[in-house]
């Protein structure tokens, strides 16, 4: 009789005996062959115990997404403290090849390098060393935040992704990212505070083209809400309008701005502060290169006439409780300001760092060009209501009537928006967090201090911000006071700075 193989099962002494003294299937008994403890190699988790890494291929997936979609190349980005942004490209096939090859196992985590110098020590003029404590020696590596991933429309086999960066031995955040440090400042705002912020921006730039006699000129010379650069500009209207969307920037409101050739984009309120610096990084790239494509450049540099408005950067803050997905927290109807506790301590706090805050939020010689009476900027150390000409200014719900938001309107594109919003909302939660009180709002009967008129006097007040200082670090305060003061020392004639403006635009 044919037996079947024996696959670790054994059949009991009796039911063999019966096997051989008849051809009559029996019912046997089975049982496995024992298996010890002490013959197991191997230690298999329980279910309960298992839990899946949902990272575990994502790499892989991403890089054939973007092979699928056309795109060759990947940009690896940061934004140094002066607001340049440095990145490095790699070939996408190089990243498939090592994946491929083992060679990496993770070829999109640590891909490139920049020299440590390169975050904080060089000016936005050259590439000469200014700060003191920084060399070329260090390096740092840049981690990629896929959430940031975008495919670049105006360059669209190219995809860029924004990275924090980190010490090469220890793969520690450095001191001197900025992207980093706001990640920091709200993790602190949430878990040490209770609350998440919203925030909001508006862009302004201007339009130049080349007349006939080959000389650069704003594109028109219409006023603030006027329809002559709508209709005019409609095509490149549009064109940015689609190239922000296929990077789901949310758009809120176009119009023409006072400057000739001016106008302004506002970006979306939104919960993820994170994000929206990543898209206001990605909104300005896009802005420039749209231009580029309908034979105009754009400029965002903060005063281009001293007879003509300059272009902003306002941003807009609110916030709520955390875990909270509607209410505002900034408002409360019941007070005589229409502003909660907390968000009149926010507004306190802002304005008692709002001098060194200039250093940051307009950060250069030609920033301080905007300031000044009839700029609609705010120079005097204050707060009020629906004022546009108040440095801090409160905004009313048109549909409620309450208190929404509170907008700082000395800030412009000159600014490394992650350094300035980490150090703005950090000021604000110091004061959240020790009740201040709110000054009076500012009228013309009460005598309001001056603001810096310089950036010199700005970066004087910064060296003396114990809380600033703190926020920022030894090591990136340093620095940006340095390379900052060397900027200030080497003033430019406003029409040298717009011609070279126009030749990097």
């Amino acid at each position: 009789m044919n037996m079947a193989p024996n696959y670790g099962i054994t059949n009991n002494n009796e039911d063999e005996a019966l096997l051989s003294s008849t051809d009559e299937p029996v019912q046997k008994t089975v049982k496995f062959a024992a298996a010890t403890k002490q013959q197991l190699s191997i230690s298999i988790p329980q279910p309960s115990d298992y839990t899946r890494n949902f990272n575990q291929g994502s790499q892989a997936a991403i890089i054939r997404s973007l092979r699928a979609a056309g795109v060759k190349f990947i940009r690896f980005a940061t934004v140094d403290a002066y607001n340049t942004i440095r990145c490095k490209t790699v070939p996408l096939a190089q990243l498939s090849g090592q994946r491929r090859t083992n060679e990496v196992s993770s070829p999109l985590s640590n891909p490139v390098s920049i020299a440590e110098i390169c975050f904080a020590g060089l000016p936005t003029s050259a590439d000469v060393p200014a700060a003191p404590n920084l060399s070329s020696r260090n390096v740092l590596t840049l981690q990629p935040d896929f959430s940031s991933l975008r495919i670049l429309p105006y360059a669209s086999k190219t995809a860029m992704v924004m990275c924090t960066a980190h010490n090469q031995q220890t793969q520690e955040l450095s001191p001197l990212c900025s992207r980093g440090l706001l990640q920091r400042v709200l993790h602190s705002a949430k878990e040490d505070l209770g609350i998440e912020f919203n925030v909001g921006a508006e862009l302004e730039f201007m339009l130049y083209r080349e007349n006939k006699d080959g000389i650069m000129q704003p594109v028109d010379m219409s006023t603030f809400g006027n329809a002559t650069t709508l209709n005019e500009q409609e095509d490149f209207i549009s064109t940015l309008y689609d190239q922000l969307e296929r990077q789901d920037i949310p758009v809120e409101l176009i119009h023409s701005e006072s400057a000739p050739g001016q106008l302004e984009v506002v970006l979306s309120y939104s919960d993820d502060i994170l994000q929206l610096a990543d898209d206001i990084v990605y909104a300005r790239e896009t802005v420039t290169n749209v231009a580029k494509q309908h034979g105009m450049k754009a400029l965002f540099l903060p005063k281009t006439s001293m007879m003509a408005a300059g272009n902003g950067s306002h941003l807009h803050f609110s916030f709520r409780e955390a875990g909270s997905q509607h209410r505002n927290a900034f408002s409360d109807p019941s007070q005589p300001t229409g502003i909660s506790r907390k968000g009149e301590s926010f507004i306190e706090r802002l304005l008692d760092h709002l001098p060194s805050l200039l250093s940051l939020s307009i950060p250069t010689v030609n920033s301080f060009r905007r300031v000044g009476p009839g700029c609609w900027t705010g120079h005097k150390l204050g707060w009020s209501t629906e004022d546009k000409d108040s440095p801090v200014r409160v905004c009313i719900d048109l549909n409620t009537q309450q208190a929404s938001n509170v907008e700082l309107k000395l800030s412009d594109a000159a600014a490394n928006i992650y350094l300035e919003l980490a150090t703005i909302l950090a000021a604000g939660m110091e004061g959240i967090k020790n009740g201040k009180v709110l000054r009076p709002m500012m009228n013309d009967e009460n005598n309001a201090l001056p603001l810096p008129q310089s950036l010199q006097e700005s970066l004087d007040s910064l060296k003396k911000d114990e809380l600033l200082l703190s926020i920022l670090g030894d090591e990136l305060s340093t620095a940006y006071v340095a390379v900052r003061e060397l900027e200030a020392r080497t003033e430019t004639r406003l029409e040298e700075e717009v011609a070279a403006a126009l030749n990097r635009a």
